[in-house]
């Protein structure tokens, strides 16, 4: 059988890390809404800014996380 505490710190472990994806959603999801910005204001036929933009988001995300998950592991 598992004890409260253990049972406890996987409630806690799932919530930290479905938090962490939140949060890297939201981050790229907001770098991609400032590129489609960029490209809507520019009237560029293809999606240059999005697209760049976005993968720049992706890196922001991913460091982010990696952050997190250093300073968690102290």
């Amino acid at each position: 059988m598992t004890e409260p505490n253990e049972k406890k710190k996987n409630v806690n472990n799932f919530a930290k890390y479905s938090s962490i994806s939140f949060q890297m959603l939201a981050t790229i999801g907001v770098f991609a809404f400032i590129g489609y910005k960029i490209d809507e204001h520019r009237k560029s036929d293809k999606p240059i800014f999005t697209a760049l933009i976005s993968l720049f988001g992706v890196v922001v995300a991913l460091y982010q996380v990696v952050k997190q998950l250093n300073k968690n592991d102290r």
